[in-house]
C-alpha cells in the first residue's frame, strides 16, 4: 500500500489500463473543457450540461479511479479554501476541515453508510479544535470564578459583610450556568428557532424540532435503504441529483447552530467518494453562483442550477486532482526524451 507521500501527485489517468492515445484523449477532452469554463462559454452553450455528463460517464466507466489519490491531492491544494467561501475562516476551523477530510480519507464505503451518523460525525469534527479552545477557556472562567468566590465567603465571614455573600451566590449561579455551555459541533440545535432565517435570503428555517424530526428520519430503516438502493443502481447521473438534493435538504433545515453548509457540502463528498467521484471545492469566486443556485433549490424547490453546478465542479475536480498530474507527468516524460522540447501545444 502506497503512504501518502507515494499518493500525492499521482494520477488515476496516468494508472490506468487505457492505451497512451486514449489516455491523451481524456487529458485533452478535459483541457478543452477546462479552458472553456474560464470564458464563460460552456455555461452558456451547453445548458443541459450534456459535455459534463458525458466526460464523467466516460471517466467513472474506463477509468475507475482511485479515491485516495484524489483525496490526497485535494487536501494539498483545497480543503483550507473552504472556509473562504463562507468568509469564515480561523486556525481552528481550518483545523477542523483537516479532520473531516482526515475522516472522509479514511472511510471505509463499503460499511453500511447512514446520512445521520455522517453528517453528526462531520459536525463534530469541523468544530473539534474550536469545542477544545472553548472548553479550554470555560475551564479556566469556572476556575477563576470558584478561587474569587472562596474569596469572597471568607471576607464575608471576616467582615460580616452580607453584600460579600450575596456577590459570591450570584458568582455560584454564573458558575453553574457556564458549565453547561453547548458545544457547537455535533449538537443539534434546540429552543425556540421559528423565526431563524438564513441571513439575506429571506429564507425560514425551520424550528429546531422540526430539523431534529429531519435528521432522525435518516434512521428510518426506509432512509436507509432508499440511499443504498440509489447508491448500488442508479446510474450515475441520477446518483449524483440524489446527493445533491440531500445536501440542500441539510442546509434548508439547518441542523446545526453553526457550520451547516460546511457541513453538508463535506457529506456531499463523502457520498461522492461512495461511488468513486472526485471530492469538490468551490472557489471564492464562484461563491456568488453557488449561493444563487442552491438557495434557488431551498427556496422554489427547483435544483436544475445546483446539480449543473456540481457537474461542472466535478469535471473542474477531476481535471485538477487527476488530469493536471497525469499532464505533469507527460510534460516530464517528454522533456526528457525530446531534450527539452515542449509537449505542452498537444495536451
Amino acid at each position: 500500500m502506497m503512504n501518502p507521500d507515494e499518493l500525492l501527485g499521482q494520477s488515476n489517468l496516468a494508472n490506468s489500463s487505457l492505451d497512451q492515445d486514449f489516455r491523451d484523449l481524456f487529458a485533452m477532452s478535459f483541457t478543452t473543457l477546462n479552458i472553456s469554463e474560464n470564458y464563460d462559454q460552456i455555461y452558456k452553450k451547453d445548458p443541459s450540461c450534456a459535455i459534463p455528463k458525458r466526460l464523467i460517464e466516460l471517466y467513472v466507466k474506463h477509468i475507475q479511479p482511485d479515491y485516495n489519490r484524489m483525496i490526497f491531492n485535494f487536501k494539498k491544494k483545497y480543503v483550507y479554501n473552504e472556509s473562504l467561501v463562507e468568509k469564515n475562516d480561523t486556525k481552528e476551523q481550518r483545523q477542523g476541515l483537516g479532520l473531516v477530510y482526515d475522516y472522509i480519507q479514511n472511510y471505509d464505503v463499503d460499511q453500511p453508510f447512514n446520512i445521520f451518523i455522517s453528517t453528526m460525525k462531520i459536525s463534530s469534527l469541523l468544530w473539534q479544535p474550536t469545542d477544545d479552545k472553548n472548553t479550554k477557556g470555560i475551564r479556566k472562567e469556572i476556575e477563576d470564578k470558584k478561587k474569587r468566590i472562596a474569596e469572597l465567603k471568607e471576607e464575608a465571614k471576616r467582615t460580616k459583610d452580607l453584600s460579600k455573600f450575596h456577590e459570591a451566590r450570584k458568582l455560584q449561579s454564573d458558575v453553574d450556568d457556564v458549565s453547561f455551555k453547548q458545544k457547537i459541533g455535533g449538537s443539534i440545535r434546540s429552543g425556540n428557532d421559528d423565526e431563524v432565517k438564513m441571513y439575506g435570503t429571506g429564507i425560514n428555517v425551520p424550528t429546531a424540532k422540526e430539523a431534529l424530526e429531519f435528521m432522525n428520519s435518516y434512521l428510518s430503516p426506509q432512509k436507509m435503504n432508499e440511499f443504498n438502493q440509489v447508491l448500488k443502481h442508479a446510474k450515475i447521473f441520477n446518483y449524483i441529483s440524489y446527493c445533491v438534493k440531500e445536501m440542500c435538504k441539510i442546509i434548508y433545515y439547518q441542523p446545526f447552530t453553526d457550520g451547516n453548509k460546511r457541513t453538508a457540502r463535506a457529506v456531499l463528498n463523502l457520498m461522492f467518494k461512495a461511488r468513486g467521484l472526485p471530492p469538490v471545492y468551490i472557489k471564492a469566486k464562484e461563491r456568488d453562483n453557488y449561493k444563487e443556485a442552491l438557495f434557488k433549490a431551498i427556496k422554489d424547490n427547483d435544483y436544475k442550477d445546483i446539480i449543473g453546478f456540481y457537474l461542472f465542479k466535478i469535471c473542474d475536480s477531476i481535471y485538477e486532482l487527476d488530469i493536471v498530474p497525469y499532464k505533469n507527468e507527460r510534460l516530464a516524460d517528454f522533456h526528457e526524451e525530446m531534450n527539452g522540447e515542449s509537449y505542452e501545444s498537444v495536451l
